[in-house]
């Protein structure tokens, strides 16, 4: 998995105005839960957790949601879970409705969330699979910086294979997820096979975009 980052002292990239378009934090927890598709129950628990829910609009429409967790990091695939510290969010769980998909509302949530945060934390991290090329696109297109690859090791332990010009911020973020930096990783992608990629760098990842496999976000 691909591990980016935005920091308070970054520049937020220009994204042209989409008219109608609206992004903020949400507190109908029954529109959530219906295009989240999670329950009302889920919902009160993530809040109640200390996430934050986004839902952006078009002309009042709901259209895409994501997750902003203020407290703790949980990665299901990776057995990660750890403390956020004060200075830190992490940012999950983004869907773009299938009707709406393919507009670039992904990139502008994100931009959005940030706008609204930023006063709040100094650095937001956020993960996607590499070969979700509409995942990958939106997060550089909303100035979302990549640092490295989650990936576990030969060994089976997770750790964070950094990028050759990200190494300082890929080692707070390492430090942040309570894993290791490593050279070696499993592959350059969540779902190739066991090829192992050393010191991997941008362009890999940039390789492995070029055939998307997952529902773009």
């Amino acid at each position: 998995m691909s591990f980016a980052t935005f920091w308070i002292e970054d520049t937020l990239p220009s994204i042209s105005t989409l008219p109608g378009f609206t992004a903020g934090p949400t507190s109908d927890w029954d529109e959530l839960a219906e295009i989240n598709r999670i329950t009302p129950a889920e919902v009160t628990d993530r809040i109640n957790k200390g996430h934050r829910p986004y839902v952006a609009r078009m002309i009042g429409q709901p259209v895409a949601y994501g997750w902003l967790a203020t407290s703790k990091v949980s990665i299901g695939e990776l057995d990660i879970n750890v403390e956020l510290s004060p200075d830190d969010r992490y940012l999950w769980d983004f869907a773009t409705l299938p009707d709406w998909q393919g507009r670039g509302l992904y990139p502008r949530l994100l931009q959005s969330i940030l706008e609204q945060e930023i006063q709040n934390a100094k650095r937001f991290w956020i993960i996607h699979a590499p070969e979700n090329l509409p995942s990958g696109a939106g997060m550089s297109k909303a100035g979302f910086e990549f640092v490295g690859q989650l990936s576990f090791t030969v060994d089976g332990e997770v750790g964070l294979a950094p990028y050759a010009d990200s190494t300082e911020r890929a080692r707070i973020g390492a430090d942040l997820l309570q894993v290791p930096l490593i050279e070696s990783v499993l592959a350059p992608c969540w779902s190739c096979g066991g090829t192992i990629a050393k010191n991997p760098e941008k362009s890999d990842v940039e390789f492995v975009l070029a055939a998307p496999k997952i529902q773009p976000k």
